[in-house]
């Protein structure tokens, strides 16, 4: 009997913990609706991050629940506050920080407007003063889990003040705005804002301290060609069957170039990404993107008159690598677009728009069996069905299942068009063979911190492939290639295993999956030089090494 009681107070317990709102909810929609979804899995119990406050505390507390489901209820400000941990400040100026102990690491920061200070000195602090003093509080949080948890923390992870702007890691939030208006929407500020004074009375500092970082964008060149165009059989760019040379301006000095094709004329580009950042500016981080790298090469290159208009029309994960097509006029995204959508009716996209897209692939193979079973499977096309609102790992089946309520199941077809490459048509990482080539191909690929990352995975051989893809489906080339039963080697979520790059004492996750080719019409201007119209001419653009060829090569002179 005393062991039901227990176990019934615990269910008790759990209930009431799974219903306590995360910390974007608990500061009542200060984030963006697109934040708080994003951050529903948050387990953070009690009110404003105290665990140990008692049950009675509890519902006293607003209801949050109710206020999701009528987001018009005004809010009391004050309450927003309560438990903030604060800091005292010259002139009697106080600081308030909410949610330093978030897990997310996003800490709501102002000036106590009813704090002792005059209202002349409440004016005068700057939003750094503020940034710096969480910046601070966050160092000492930081601290205590290296004591206490033995944990490592390099410098750049808790940037400064400035870097944190530079970064675009600071918000301004309206707290009447957000308290009545759940359509309010937050600024995001910049380094030229670090000396400003707002109104500390209405206005509120969103920081997330400890920022998405992207090292791998400064390890290119933006403003320069790739090397691999120099090469024979690497990298090539065809206009309308014409190879494009590379400029002698752009020519690549010490890092690598980005740059595979450029035309300012119709607004495009063509850029050779690096896996491990993202196409477009993160929540926690608006420089360390390709956007906001192309963009500000550009800027640097032309001045004040370079294109404000930066987009990518055909977006990529930031693990992948390879051909990524960025629109520098708002005219050519426009046309893009109309290409792809004047085939979202059909089955096969790809053979509908024009548009053609072939990935390479590194998979995993568990058994040799799989290997010649993957082999039969060439220029057939493979069709599975995706769940696109399930969460990431996506749901893919082989058939479409019959009840519509167990989600949205959209038709995904792609087709692999080799395998291998000319020489071998996979490559062994077991070490069960005692061969070093095989052990030291293993942990190339994998994170070399694993003592036997092959056996660990369930891995045998790994295997380049060829997929066309001919629907653009979330997760598609991912989540078919591990329905198959290959998953990519570095995809985690699909069982690939961790593909960990380090360089310059930083490191990032990436994936052996690139964009290898693509093709599309080359569009021209119309007669009022309105809008971009397709034209017969082919554009085509070809990448023939990817970032685990050279592992692959150097396996293969070994063996």
């Amino acid at each position: 009997e005393k062991a039901n009681q227990w176990n019934r107070r615990n269910s008790r317990k759990k209930t009431i913990n799974q219903r306590q709102p995360n910390i974007d909810q608990a500061f009542l929609f200060i984030m963006t609706q697109d934040t708080i979804s994003n951050n529903k899995s948050s387990n953070m119990t009690g009110r404003y991050l105290n665990p140990h406050r008692h049950n009675k505390e509890r519902s006293k507390s607003f209801d949050h629940q109710n206020l999701l489901r009528n987001r018009s209820q005004s809010i009391d400000k004050a309450s927003l506050w309560k438990g903030a941990l604060v800091k005292e400040l010259d002139n009697n100026v106080v600081v308030q920080m909410v949610g330093m102990d978030s897990p997310n690491h996003t800490v709501y920061a102002r000036v106590d407007p009813n704090c002792a200070a005059t209202a002349e000195c409440l004016k005068s602090v700057p939003l750094g003063k503020v940034i710096e003093v969480m910046v601070d509080e966050g160092w000492r949080h930081a601290v205590k889990d290296i004591l206490e948890k033995g944990v490592h923390v390099e410098n750049e992870t808790y940037p400064s003040a400035n870097e944190l702007l530079k970064l675009g890691s600071v918000w301004l939030v309206n707290e009447t705005g957000y308290c009545t208006d759940h359509n309010a929407k937050a600024r995001r500020l910049s380094e030229s804002d670090e000396m400003d004074t707002p109104d500390w009375k209405d206005m509120t500092l969103r920081v997330h301290y400890v920022p998405e970082r992207f090292f791998v964008a400064y390890e290119i060149d933006w403003s320069k060609y790739c090397k691999g165009l120099l090469l024979d059989g690497c990298t090539s760019a065809y206009v309308g069957g014409v190879k494009q040379h590379v400029p002698m301006s752009g020519l690549p000095d010490k890092k690598d170039g980005a740059l595979v094709y450029e035309n300012d004329e119709i607004g495009f580009a063509l850029l050779n990404k690096p896996g491990g950042m993202p196409t477009n500016s993160t929540k926690t981080n608006h420089a360390e993107d390709v956007a906001s790298m192309y963009g500000a090469a550009l800027k640097e290159r032309h001045g004040d008159k370079s294109t404000k208009h930066i987009s990518i029309p055909l977006r990529a994960e930031t693990e992948m690598n390879g051909l990524l097509l960025v629109s520098t006029k708002r005219e050519f995204c426009s046309y893009m677009h109309e290409q792809l959508d004047a085939a979202r009716g059909n089955d096969l996209v790809a053979e509908n728009c024009g548009v053609a897209k072939t990935y390479k692939c590194l998979v995993c193979i568990k058994h040799p069996s799989d290997i010649d079973r993957i082999e039969k499977l060439m220029n057939r096309d493979l069709t599975h069905w995706v769940n696109v609102k399930s969460a990431c790992p996506k749901t893919f089946t082989r058939t479409k299942p019959t009840n519509p309520k167990l989600g949205d199941w959209q038709k995904c077809v792609m087709r692999i068009t080799s395998i291998g490459d000319e020489k071998f048509r996979a490559a062994c990482v077991s070490s069960k063979y005692n061969d070093s080539n095989d052990y030291t191909l293993a942990h190339r690929l994998w994170d070399p911190r694993m003592e036997m990352p092959a056996e660990e995975l369930g891995v045998s051989y790994v295997m380049q492939v060829d997929v066309q893809l001919l629907t653009t489906k979330p997760h598609q080339i991912r989540g078919q290639l591990a329905a198959l039963g290959c998953p990519i080697v570095g995809d985690v979520a699909y069982g690939g295993g961790s593909c960990v790059m380090r360089m310059h004492h930083h490191m990032w996750q990436r994936m052996a999956v690139q964009l290898c080719h693509l093709e599309f019409n080359m569009p021209e201007w119309n007669e009022d030089k309105t809008a971009l119209v397709p034209t017969d001419k082919k554009c085509a653009f070809h990448l023939n090494t990817a970032w685990w060829t050279e592992y692959l090569n150097d396996y293969e002179r070994s063996v």
